[in-house]
């Protein structure tokens, strides 16, 4: 059955999303008990640190899901890897490139009118987390090309892992070495390396087994790295685009949060919604993620009929996980704030809320997990049009008008929130009817018959080199 193929996938990287996400709040706790300066700068850098690089570093990298996941399908298996290389190589060049952004955090922080003290240590404290960056684009770059194999196992066991030892790598560097603040952040870049090292090592120990079969990915560093890479960033920059447009609309949403009256309690409530809103988004994008990995092996290998059968598949499966969700938040309304504070203004704000994002949770969970089908078949350009303008085009207006020339407050926020997920949700919905996996499928075929005549040519020159050479 096409649910059981999807679920294999989807639960495993649902849990290695979920676990990464819960890393980040590990770091948080230990820097929560410096006090409250650092705790804030802490979460600013955080904060910028996701919306600057991690979110650009994922969309790069989701360019491996059609690319290496197409050629997986096709069993054009030595251009998954040369996909691999084409990606080490640009997320290398763009860590550069954001760490010399980076450089110019604090003036970029006090243009966005942050306190002086927190601007300049939240400039300090993500500096010292370029490493992270890098490592985090590595990583991406590695789940990627497992992923592309419906290799997904081991990737949430290392991520389970670096969730396991992210406490004692906190302690080590905060507290046992005395490093303070500074070794919170030098925290997140030994968790990161640890991921990124132990992924690296079991690739590298998969290849080696596979190496000479007729399936191995890896044959050695190539020159093709260094080619088509107007054909990678053709789907990469679209997918940043999708990522960071609805990334930053929830960064709107708390910076409008924090002009209500009663900014403490808005903001903590706002902070709250949003974790939630983070935490389930886990779930989809594991779903999204499996579907990707079908479309894009299905159109490869010429299957569209296979491609569209999981595309509604993996939608049934995102409604019903909505609607449990949805039904246990509205039903636990009261008790899921106390999980996060104790404090009964928060609490009484935060309750208002969790009906009104019970219902954004279908269209949330289309947009996320349709986008699986964007990705797979190499279409991102929709999905990116799709989320500018219904996110701020209409979402983050919507949200400022209901919140406050309507005076609804916080909970005009969410209603527009909403509305636009609602939005989204259905322009996704119209664009799955709608799709052509027939001219897809042909395409992914054609793209990757033009890669191996490419890559045979390039074989066939360099073995003609040493006996045409002096």
């Amino acid at each position: 059955m096409e649910s059981s193929a999807l679920l294999r996938l989807a639960v495993p990287m649902a849990l290695t999303n979920l676990c990464g996400y819960c890393i980040a709040q590990v770091t948080v706790i230990f820097v929560g008990r410096l006090g409250a300066v650092e705790l804030s700068a802490a979460i600013l850098a955080t904060s910028l640190f996701n919306v600057t690089g991690l979110s650009v570093l994922t969309g790069f990298s989701a360019a491996m899901e059609t690319l290496a996941g197409q050629a997986y399908g096709a069993k054009s298996y030595r251009a998954v890897g040369v996909v691999l290389q084409r990606a080490l190589i640009i997320v290398t060049l763009l860590t550069a490139l954001l760490a010399t952004v980076w450089s110019k955090a604090e003036s970029l922080l006090l243009l966005a009118g942050q306190d002086e003290e927190i601007a300049a240590m939240a400039a300090h404290y993500i500096l010292r987390m370029i490493p992270a960056l890098y490592c985090v684009g590595l990583s991406e770059a590695f789940k990627r090309y497992l992923m592309a194999q419906r290799c997904v196992r081991p990737v949430a066991a290392v991520t389970i892992l670096a969730l396991l030892v992210a406490p004692f790598f906190n302690w080590l560097f905060v507290f046992r070495l005395g490093l303070g603040f500074d070794g919170a952040a030098y925290a997140v870049d030994a968790v990161q390396a640890f991921m990124a090292a132990c992924l690296g090592g079991f690739i590298v120990m998969r290849d080696y087994r596979r190496a000479g079969t007729p399936t191995a990915t890896w044959c050695g560093w190539s020159a093709d790295a260094f080619r088509r890479w107007p054909q990678y960033f053709k789907f990469a920059v679209p997918s940043v685009v999708m990522v960071c447009v609805e990334w930053w609309t929830f960064e709107c949403l708390i910076l409008m949060a924090g002009w209500l009256p009663d900014p403490q309690v808005t903001l903590a409530a706002a902070g709250i919604g949003i974790n939630t809103t983070g935490m389930v988004f886990m779930l989809y994008s594991g779903l999204s993620q499996a579907l990707s990995i079908r479309v894009s092996n299905s159109l490869g290998a010429g299957a569209p009929k296979v491609a569209r059968r999981a595309t509604w598949t993996a939608e049934c499966l995102n409604l019903i996980l909505s609607t449990v969700v949805a039904v246990a938040l509205w039903l636990g309304s009261h008790q899921w704030p106390r999980l996060f504070t104790n404090i009964p203004s928060v609490v009484a704000a935060t309750a208002t809320l969790m009906p009104i994002f019970a219902l954004t949770l279908p269209g949330d969970g289309t947009n996320c997990t349709l986008q699986g089908l964007l990705r797979g078949a190499g279409a991102q350009k929709l999905g990116a049009i799709s989320n500018i303008s219904s996110f701020w085009c209409f979402g983050i207006p919507l949200a400022y008008y209901l919140a406050f020339p309507k005076g609804l407050g916080i909970q005009g926020l969410w209603w527009g929130l909403f509305a636009v997920n609602t939005l989204v949700g259905s322009v996704m919905l119209t664009i799955a009817l709608t799709f052509n996996f027939e001219r897809a499928a042909e395409k992914a075929v054609a793209r990757f018959a033009v890669a191996t005549s490419e890559v045979q040519q390039s074989l066939l020159e360099e073995a003609d080199a040493p006996a045409n050479g002096p």
